[in-house]
């Protein structure tokens, strides 16, 4: 379990390393001739403060199972799913139209290919859990439903298994679009 708790450690301070030097870029690039630069190191911050937000969730959603820990299980169950419905539903955030128009004036279309296959990923997941993710976020967890019968009830019935292997398959693609902006920045 140790093991497992400090690489998931690990993924944490990359992701958050990279957060914070993204967040500098409006000190690195100071010169007008940059500011075409800054939506696009925007949106990849964008990204990986999403990419943090959900493997903590994802790291203490294992722990907690892996301790039997039911209570904490379900909870962080819950949170992985809110935070998988928000990644899935709004999958236009992920480039953005004025990304995606630096992208063609600089690059070209070719290089919104990762973008794409990685927005194909995701919606493959939404259509497959967006029913379920809905209903966890909309009655058990960014809002609740007053019914606390109802609400007892479909916790208990949250698989914790299929919740993680939802959330992770979102980090995955979130993973490789933070790649394909390092690979873009580097091109830009």
């Amino acid at each position: 379990m140790i093991e497992t708790i400090k690489a998931y450690d690990v993924l944490i301070e990359r992701l958050n390393q990279n957060i914070r030097g993204l967040k500098a870029h409006p000190k690195i690039l100071d010169k007008e001739e940059h500011k075409y630069l800054y939506p696009v190191y925007e949106k990849s911050m964008y990204i990986a403060i999403c990419s943090s937000d959900l493997i903590i969730g994802l790291k203490y959603l294992d722990v907690s199972n892996a301790l039997k820990n039911g209570v904490e299980t379900n909870y962080f169950s819950r949170n992985v799913a809110h935070i998988s419905y928000e990644l899935i539903n709004h999958q236009e955030k992920m480039v953005g139209p004025d990304v995606a128009k630096t992208i063609k004036n600089r690059i070209g279309d070719a290089a919104l290919s990762e973008f794409k296959s990685s927005a194909k990923e995701l919606k493959d997941v939404k259509k497959q859990y967006h029913k379920k993710l809905n209903y966890i976020r909309n009655n058990l967890f960014g809002h609740r439903t007053a019914n606390g019968s109802e609400m007892a009830t479909a916790m208990l019935e949250i698989d914790a298994g299929e919740i993680y292997k939802i959330g992770k398959q979102i980090f995955d693609v979130y993973i490789k679009v933070i790649e394909a902006y390092v690979n873009l920045l580097s091109k830009l």
